[in-house]
């Protein structure tokens, strides 16, 4: 039955239904804040808030996002300005930030695509080293594969990478199939000119990272959470209840 509540807690609050009991049980949970890169209208934001909602609120917490720009979040995460980072890859360089430790089980497994035009070939990364690829300052698995390209622009955000492609400037950029036909549903000239390239370049696993001076058992608990949550089928659920 307690799952089942913060099953319905998790659906109501994304879609802004609160009913006044549930505010009130609600508010009985510790506040916790994890801060993110990711844009809020991705598929992946969308899901992994969900499950974490429904996760935190089974060990007493709360959970509330901010987003900010990529070296930022990190940096606040490890300095305790906010209780840890929403997801980042599984190989983050923890001596650049000893404060967090990663939750060992991961919260999603995406696929990272080429965006470009049309003429753009996608065969490994060994068909990368003749396009400049714009992309997401802080996006760590980009960060190590810099000489697999052409050239490398940083970017503030998805946006700007696809108006270097439009530009002539970049021809690619990098990121989910599913958060590109996201943010391009807003512009038909995109569909027409700019195409998600298969097959992916790669899959990475995602982990939530906790700031473990703050809290220095929950990751491991959290961890816990989450496996029953995929064995018992809710973290599937909720992730199809973010798609729609």
């Amino acid at each position: 039955m307690r799952k089942l509540y913060f099953l319905v807690v998790a659906f109501l609050s994304i879609h802004g239904f609160f009913s006044p009991v549930i505010k009130a049980q609600s508010e009985t949970l510790t506040p916790f804040t994890l801060a993110t890169t990711n844009d809020p209208r991705t598929p992946l934001y969308q899901k992994t808030v969900q499950v974490l909602h429904v996760a935190l609120a089974e060990l007493g917490y709360t959970l509330t996002v901010m987003t900010l720009p990529s070296k930022r979040s990190l940096s606040w995460a490890n300095m305790g300005k906010v209780d840890g980072e929403l997801f980042r890859v599984s190989d983050l360089d923890l001596s650049t930030y000893p404060n967090l430790t990663r939750v060992n089980e991961a919260i999603a497994t995406i696929d990272q695509s080429v965006i470009g035009r049309a003429n753009v070939v996608v065969n490994g990364w060994q068909s990368m080293k003749r396009y400049t690829i714009a992309y997401e300052r802080g996006t760590a698995f980009l960060d190590k594969n810099q000489s697999r390209f052409k050239d490398v622009i940083l970017v503030d955000d998805f946006d700007q990478a696809i108006e270097l492609i439009l530009a002539g400037r970049a021809d690619i950029t990098v990121t989910s199939k599913a958060t590109a036909q996201r943010l391009m549903q807003s512009s038909a000239r995109l569909f027409n000119e700019i195409k998600i390239h298969s097959p992916p370049l790669v899959e990475i696993n995602l982990h939530t990272y906790i700031n473990k001076q703050h809290h220095p058992e929950l990751a491991d608990q959290l961890a816990d959470v989450l496996k029953a949550m995929k064995l018992d089928g809710r973290y599937q659920q909720l992730s199809q209840l973010a798609a729609h």
